[in-house]
């Protein structure tokens, strides 16, 4: 895969089908648009937008907490409602009242839609370990979800089950997948054997970040876009570069880099030779 072409389908196809699928509960749905579908929809719109957490006392996320409420029925009705309700309460930054509506939908759904969008607000959030085990469970080729949510294995780098899960789906004879996917997760997956990374290395990578981000309240996932880039080097080296995208100076963004550097100095004694990450902040003087 070239570098151009990794780097298209990170930058456009993965922040598109992160935002407007995983947290959607029927994103294949024809029917007229629910009210979850319709709150999720505004949710979405300000996770593209950018920006710091929104305040939880605003009169915009007070409208959406009284719509959400609205939201009433069966057991079907009631997964939605804790669905949405976390989706809000993530775009605030309020992660107790996230986890724990995510917390009730699971104990009421079987199916992996529940697991999708915790992942989606799991990353979005910057808990991208735990974002892992999420997409683990919910991208298993049999359970019909992976060519939607596959996004998700990329931005967590949840990158062995997203191999194996592919390699299922290629035995299963799933028409979606893309070829240019699967091959972008096997070069990926080939570069962190060589530099004797695990995913659950690079999960904690990008903990700091995320830890990093929350401490300034910004939204992992919104402005933040994220590339993940696959660099052939001169002399047949080969390496991932991460970088977030933040709606901070670029002074800013190099000081975040900085501190994401020490963080990961003290967390490991190592750093991999060929897995990089940076941010990279958007706003001009």
């Amino acid at each position: 895969m070239s570098l151009k072409s990794l780097a298209e389908y990170v930058s456009l196809r993965l922040l598109a089908a992160m935002v407007n699928r995983v947290q959607d509960p029927h994103p294949m749905s024809t029917q007229p648009k629910t009210l979850c579908s319709q709150i999720l929809s505004q949710v979405n719109a300000r996770v593209k937008a950018g920006g710091p957490y929104l305040d939880s006392t605003s009169f915009e996320v007070r409208r959406l907490l009284c719509e959400a409420e609205k939201i009433t029925g069966d057991a079907y009705q009631a997964i939605e409602r804790f669905i949405t309700l976390g989706a809000i309460h993530q775009i605030c930054g309020n992660e107790a009242e996230m986890r724990h509506n995510f917390s009730c939908a699971a104990k009421l759904d079987r199916s992996p839609r529940t697991a999708a969008a915790y992942c989606g607000a799991l990353i979005n959030m910057g808990y991208i370990s735990e974002a892992q085990k999420e997409f683990a469970r919910a991208a298993r080729p049999e359970l019909g979800w992976l060519t939607c949510i596959d996004s998700l294995g990329f931005f967590s780098m949840a990158i062995t089950p997203l191999n194996d899960f592919y390699a299922a789906a290629q035995t299963m004879k799933i028409a979606e997948l893309s070829a240019k996917h699967v091959e972008g997760a096997k070069r990926i997956q080939k570069i962190f054997q060589e530099a004797d990374v695990t995913d659950e290395i690079v999960g904690q990578m990008l903990d700091d970040a995320g830890e990093i981000l929350r401490d300034r309240r910004l939204m992992c996932c919104e402005h933040v876009e994220k590339n993940q880039y696959i660099y052939d080097g001169p002399y047949d080296e080969h390496f991932v570069s991460i970088r977030w995208r933040v709606p901070v100076s670029a002074d800013e963004a190099s000081d975040m880099s900085f501190e994401f550097v020490n963080r990961f100095i003290e967390r490991f004694e190592k750093i991999p030779a060929n897995i990089g990450f940076s941010f990279t902040g958007t706003q001009r003087r």
